[in-house]
């Protein structure tokens, strides 16, 4: 009776580590390609959104790299915060298409610096659309949309002595097919390392807009 007293004890911790693992995961950011997955014909357009979800504190600013095949799809244009949820005058450094011989989207953006905690708590919620991107296709092919060197800053950029980006964030990749006729690649979720000093120049750049 002892053994199997003692087995059902660790049956059940191992239950319970194993769904506080879950819920933790649960709660952890991830940055999305939305649909993960779309059709276009040659000379198409195809409209992806790039969305957060899962915070439950709220982000003072994002950093990211989108890559595609430029051999395939032609970036068009693309609008970061789209629904204004990061304030009336945010900082945008992006870099936009870029890249010499293999193209990519390159995004950095801040929120307006006289944002708080709590505004930016209630405007972004759980989950927001932190840019909206557009694709021509040129040519019949699939082409990936992979995220990476994903960072999301805290509220304050670290600018009050806390850290700087939040942290557990992981992502989900996406592809368009141009054409119909692409051997489908199921995407998969990639936790990125944090880099922890990446968005430390928001705070610096968010000091300087405050002093301005």
């Amino acid at each position: 009776m002892k053994t199997i007293s003692r087995t059902l004890r660790v049956l059940a911790a191992t239950a319970l580590a194993g769904t506080l693992m879950l819920s933790q995961a649960v709660a952890s950011p991830t940055v999305s390609v939305i649909p993960s997955n779309q059709t276009i014909a040659v000379g198409g357009t195809a409209l992806i959104d790039i969305i957060v979800s899962g915070l439950t504190d709220p982000t003072g600013g994002f950093q990211l790299i989108l890559h595609y095949d430029n051999t395939i799809l032609e970036g068009v244009d693309y609008t970061n915060d789209p629904g204004g949820k990061m304030g009336a005058s945010p900082l945008d450094l992006s870099g936009g298409f870029t890249g010499g011989g293999v193209l990519v989207l390159d995004l950095f953006f801040a929120a307006d610096a006289s944002e708080t905690e709590a505004s930016l708590s209630a405007s972004e919620g759980p989950s927001f659309t932190l840019a909206s991107v557009s694709f021509k296709g040129l040519v019949n092919g699939l082409s990936l949309l992979t995220l990476s060197d994903v960072v999301l800053s805290t509220w304050d950029g670290g600018l009050n002595g806390g850290p700087a980006t939040l942290t557990g964030v992981t992502s989900q990749n996406g592809q368009v097919c141009v054409g119909g006729d692409c051997a489908q690649v199921v995407p998969e979720p990639a936790t990125l390392l944090l880099l922890s000093g990446a968005l430390g120049v928001l705070a610096i750049f968010r000091r300087r807009k405050q002093a301005a």
